[in-house]
């Protein structure tokens, strides 16, 4: 037997149709399962992208959607149809709404069976509220997710008998393939909903973490009654500085000033009198100093400021600048008018510089801290309010 032979054997057997509708059916199954990672479509768009493979794969004239409703209702989700647009919502030959047990659709939803209408022109089934314009046989199974009735799927042609056992027993496959696929869709997308809640849960949780870290460190480095940086601030700040110093010899003054008298004006005036005086004080010293600069008050009425690439000369300028701009502040207490005023010790690194090494000793910024801090009492040994700077005869 030659391959013409063949061939009409084949078709002459229904061997032809047979084939035609295994392929047909295999590529509906494959096409569907590949929808499986289409995690960006929503139920409505999975569900009509379903039925277009179906419509793709078999011949049939029309195909719908039904999906069960809170009220029980059956609800015409989409349809798609050979001879309309691919798209259709409420507008389909078929009722939009069927309650359980009403004509196929409903009988099928209510027995949670698929049913068949050879002839949907004589079958008491189909329902009284169909158009003429009706389809000649039709089928409609119940899809399940997960156990409950999700919807039901419907199938039509215009000729009465038209679909055959392998038809319904495709979709007896398709049904359960369709609704594993929701199933699975539903998983995927509260899996993603609730990672979305926890990843949002503990966004919100290090954002909280992080302002009460900022608090903390802000309470921590913060004087609270002056609003400047305290001596743990200034250390921290003063060590980038200090080390550029160190290795590129850039220039460093560290200003130490205390004020004159305060201790007369708490025991005079009260300690909030003193109070302001600080912060009053405070304002002033921030408005001479560059941002770069590092400014804190150091401990009860002594402030201390790092002025960067500064030497000797400019920071004798910068001292004598804040100490006049010190001497000049008033208060009105209990009537009387009051002033203050302060002395300055004044320190430049320069860290190359045989005289402020010192024998050639390795210092610390607490080293020159402290050569600041001789320099003060200096200045307030030779008669307050005034500037004095660091030489190697205070050691003495």
């Amino acid at each position: 037997m030659d391959d013409a032979d063949l061939q009409a054997s084949v078709r002459s057997s229904g061997m032809h149709d047979i084939l035609i509708d295994l392929l047909g059916s295999l590529s509906a199954v494959k096409s569907l399962s590949e929808l499986d990672n289409q995690q960006s479509l929503g139920e409505k768009e999975l569900v009509l992208k379903a039925l277009n493979i179906l419509m793709a794969n078999q011949d049939m004239e029309y195909c719908s959607f039904f999906i069960k409703t809170e009220k029980g209702e059956l609800v015409n989700l989409v349809g798609v149809s050979t001879n309309e647009p691919a798209y259709i919502t409420e507008k389909d030959r078929m009722p939009s709404t069927f309650l359980f047990g009403e004509g196929l659709i409903g009988k099928a939803a209510k027995d949670e069976v698929s049913q068949y209408c050879a002839d949907c022109f004589t079958d008491e089934r189909f329902s009284s509220k169909c158009s003429d314009d009706m389809p000649g046989s039709m089928i409609s199974v119940p899809v399940k997710v997960s156990g409950e009735l999700f919807g039901v799927l419907n199938v039509s042609h215009p000729d009465t008998s038209y679909f055959s056992d392998w038809h319904i027993r495709l979709l007896e496959i398709y049904k359960n393939m369709l609704g594993q696929l929701i199933s699975n869709f539903r998983l995927i997308k509260e899996m993603e909903q609730n990672i979305a809640d926890k990843t949002q849960h503990l966004e919100k949780a290090l954002k909280e973490a992080e302002t009460l870290k900022e608090r903390y460190v802000s309470l921590s480095m913060v004087d609270s009654l002056t609003n400047l940086y305290n001596r743990r601030f200034f250390y921290e700040q003063i060590a980038v500085p200090f080390a550029k110093t160190k290795r590129y010899d850039d220039p460093l003054c560290l200003l130490l000033i205390d004020l004159d008298f305060f201790k007369v004006i708490n025991d005079d005036y009260g300690h909030a009198a003193g109070d302001d005086v600080l912060i009053k004080v405070a304002e002033t010293l921030k408005k001479t100093v560059r941002e770069e600069d590092v400014l804190a008050r150091f401990g009860g009425e002594e402030f201390i400021i790092g002025f960067t690439n500064t030497d000797n000369s400019k920071g004798m300028f910068f001292a004598e600048r804040i100490r006049k701009a010190l001497e000049v502040l008033q208060w009105e207490f209990d009537g009387n008018t009051t002033s203050i005023t302060a002395s300055i010790g004044l320190c430049c690194v320069l860290y190359d510089s045989a005289a402020q090494k010192l024998e050639g000793e390795e210092h610390t910024i607490d080293q020159y801290i402290h050569y600041a801090d001789l320099a003060m009492y200096a200045a307030k040994a030779r008669g307050k309010n005034q500037v004095a700077a660091f030489n190697k005869e205070m050691l003495d």
